[in-house]
């Protein structure tokens, strides 16, 4: 069905979807199906069937049956930091890749999530003859990558909806993000391409910094120093009393 506006015509079930997401979003604590459906002029009929497709799409969830519908982080997916603030931290994050790159001797890259994917916007290549080349510009997909699983570990709403978008491949790398969410940085020890590892910290629910290299120069105990000189330059360059972004 559809209803006529000023600026033409409005599927009705679009206008109802997003009134529910709007009346969702001003609760911090999340709504209940009856609130929503008082609040938006809706039957709880009505209501709770857009309500569950806005919950299969990831939108929104609930802890339990009956409990209070909450965002999820899939809406933040869709926008990218604003232009200024994105310049502002890739020039803060710019002298810690300068710094890791040289002291690690391997190719140090900035990564911010776009959608299901990241997309790194800085590098600084290793002069090693034989090193990883990552070009700002590529995506990568979240799941399967250590920066991403550092992402998806700094994000429960971007993990919830990443996850049901993937379930299969969320499970064959759920021990990898379970561990980067308990350490603070995730691990890629030559899995996803051979003769690569990497070492991947979370600046931001939204950016991480990775360093990447072949192998035989990265063994665990490497990395997880690398993980711990990331982190004390990032120490240097952080905001005082503001966020990242």
């Amino acid at each position: 069905m559809e209803s006529t506006t000023s600026s033409g015509r409005v599927i009705q079930s679009v206008q109802r979807a997003f009134d529910l997401l709007e009346h969702i979003a001003r609760q911090p604590e999340g709504a209940r199906l009856s609130e929503l459906a008082d609040g938006t002029g809706l039957n709880r009929s009505t209501a709770h069937n857009l309500l569950a497709s806005l919950e299969e799409l990831g939108y929104i969830t609930q802890d339990r049956k009956g409990a209070a519908y909450r965002l999820t982080g899939k809406l933040t997916q869709l926008v990218r930091p604003d232009a200024e603030a994105e310049h502002a931290l890739r020039a803060r994050i710019w002298p810690v890749l300068q710094a890791v790159s040289g002291a690690s001797g391997e190719s140090a890259f900035l990564g911010l999530v776009s959608g299901s994917d990241y997309l790194c916007v800085d590098a600084v290549l290793s002069d090693k003859p034989l090193h990883l080349a990552v070009r700002p510009g590529e995506r990568t997909p979240l799941i399967g990558q250590a920066l991403g699983h550092t992402l998806l570990a700094a994000d429960a709403g971007l993990a919830q909806s990443v996850r049901a978008q993937d379930p299969e491949r969320w499970q064959q790398h759920a021990k990898e993000i379970n561990e980067a969410q308990r350490k603070g940085f995730a691990l890629d020890l030559d899995s996803e391409k051979a003769g690569i590892s990497c070492v991947a910290v979370a600046v931001t629910p939204r950016a991480a910094i990775a360093i990447a290299g072949p192998t035989s120069r990265l063994p665990k105990t490497r990395l997880i120093q690398i993980a711990q000189h990331i982190r004390a330059e990032l120490d240097k360059v952080r905001p005082a009393g503001q966020g990242w972004l």
